[in-house]
């Protein structure tokens, strides 16, 4: 009988993604954007009140509940939604700067534009 090999297990969830809440474009940036309506601008194309305003319609939409992991909160996929729509950066670029997964970026990208 032969013995089946074992297969290495891939890493749940990569180191890179595990560093997004210290590290992620959305916490390192977003208080300072904030504090700077320019560099706001220059960023998101958009005024901060336009900004809270399109967040506040789209909130209840972009809510995800999960009993696995902590959610994505609906300001945080608004804004690599936005940066996305923005810059046209592609969701390989974007995945490095928020820590996310490409697949995680695409499907959010999907549902904010849905």
């Amino acid at each position: 009988m032969k013995k089946k090999k074992k297969q290495r297990r891939r890493l749940h969830v990569h180191p890179l993604i595990e560093q997004r809440a210290v590290a992620g474009e959305f916490v390192t940036l977003y208080g300072s954007l904030r504090a700077d309506e320019t560099k706001f601008f220059n960023y998101f194309r958009m005024s901060t009140r336009s900004f809270d305003e399109l967040l506040s319609k789209t909130k209840n939409k972009l809510v995800y509940c999960s009993l696995r992991r902590l959610p994505i909160p609906p300001i945080e996929r608004l804004m690599v939604t936005l940066r996305f729509l923005a810059t046209g950066r592609t969701f390989t670029d974007l995945h490095y700067s928020f820590r996310m997964g490409i697949a995680t970026i695409s499907k959010i990208v999907n549902e904010v534009c849905m």
